[in-house]
């Protein structure tokens, strides 16, 4: 039955170099360097088309209005068959995607796979995590509740700062003077229509350029490029099936992770979203924590800056910062070093934004965190009412 389905497309469309172009593809020898942590691609691709299937199932049922949001999202946790599962499901996938994206894109460097000639491969990869991020920053909005409400009030008026260009910026995002009706309906096109086309244009041509060219050795990019016969000669093992059966491996693990998180810690909803009632301790999502933190210690002007400056030095790497020859993570020290001074700059202000205005009790004692994340030691008091 498939073979004759095939010879009918086939007689019609003429398939068979297409075919045989797969057939290359997936016999394709992978370097023998290549390992577990190289299928974290696939685990993020898995869990991008999770994402726009329950955000498609997510759209049948949300109002995008500030009358009706909030509503619609409670019919959908608490009417809508398995309505929750779907939602946490796209919830928890949120924070996944954007954790595999960066460990990917630690993998990627490490290993040196944004070198020549993969350059516009890794920049691909960079706009990709831009689109990741802007999905968050825009789906934050659409539950129309008081954190969610507020939360985009405060990352909006960032912005506004920035001179000349700064509130022509942020009335052109929010359509208006105040986040409000407007608002969720431009959050919610560029959510659901402007981002997705974008993905999945920057996704085909990625996979395109990684199939294409295929994985990088460790050579020194002055070297020649090992040919199909030369890593077959030094034990390199075709794509399938043994590099795909571990793609499969870790697609199916990760599945499992998000479908037991969306189980176990399901999507929750919080009141209403008021416009005359702030409510304390209003943060963005983990992945923005460092660019809030950083607000509190630098002028706003450059605070939010930052940000996007980092995606364009993440954009140079292959053509300014790291133009060495050297591909291996051991050649190329000072390259690493400096990626990991940063990572842990970064790490160290979304653990401070994190800690800041809350109160935490650790190694026997309490401590209250400042606005800009230092502790402060607190007295506790006994049912007595003496001082400990």
């Amino acid at each position: 039955m498939v073979h004759r389905l095939w010879q009918w497309f086939d007689d019609r469309l003429h398939l068979a170099p297409v075919r045989q172009v797969l057939l290359d593809n997936l016999r394709k020898p992978v370097p023998r360097h290549v390992n577990w942590l190289f299928t974290l691609g696939a685990a993020l691709l898995l869990l991008l088309g999770v994402q726009l299937l329950t955000g498609v199932l997510l759209m049948v049922h949300y109002k995008p209005s500030g009358s009706e949001a909030f509503a619609s999202i409670e019919s959908i946790m608490y009417q809508v068959p398995l309505g929750w599962l779907i939602r946490s499901a796209h919830s928890w996938g949120a924070h996944l995607i954007v954790l595999l994206a960066l460990l990917h894109m630690f993998r990627v460097f490490f290993y040196g796979g944004f070198k020549k000639p993969r350059e516009l491969t890794w920049i691909i990869g960079v706009a990709l995590l831009a689109v990741i991020l802007g999905f968050g920053f825009t789906g934050y909005l659409l539950p129309w509740d008081q954190v969610a409400y507020w939360g985009t009030v405060v990352a909006t008026e960032a912005p506004a700062s920035l001179p000349v260009l700064g509130p022509i910026t942020r009335e052109f995002m929010i359509g208006g003077k105040e986040v409000a009706d407007a608002t969720l309906g431009r959050f919610y096109v560029v959510h659901v229509f402007l981002l997705p086309l974008l993905l999945l244009a920057l996704m085909g041509l990625h996979l395109f350029l990684i199939r294409y060219q295929g994985i990088s050795s460790l050579r020194p990019t002055s070297e020649p490029e090992p040919t199909a016969e030369q890593l077959r000669a030094d034990g390199a093992e075709p794509f399938f099936p043994h590099h795909f059966l571990r793609d499969g491996a870790t697609m199916y693990v990760v599945l499992g992770i998000l479908i037991t998180l969306a189980l176990l810690y399901p999507a929750h909803i919080g009141a209403p979203a008021d416009p005359l009632t702030t409510p304390a301790g209003i943060k963005p999502e983990w992945y923005f924590l460092p660019a809030y933190q950083l607000l509190k210690y630098v002028p706003e002007v450059v605070g939010v800056n930052v940000p996007p400056l980092l995606l364009l030095v993440l954009i140079l790497v292959p053509l300014v910062i790291d133009t060495s020859p050297e591909r291996h993570p051991r050649r190329r020290p000072r390259v690493v070093a400096g990626w990991l001074i940063v990572s842990a700059l970064i790490f160290l202000l979304g653990g401070l934004g994190h800690l800041s205005e809350t109160t935490q009790s650790f190694l026997g004692g309490t401590y209250h965190f400042d606005v800009q994340g230092m502790p402060h030691a607190v007295d506790t008091v006994d049912e007595a009412g003496d001082n400990r």
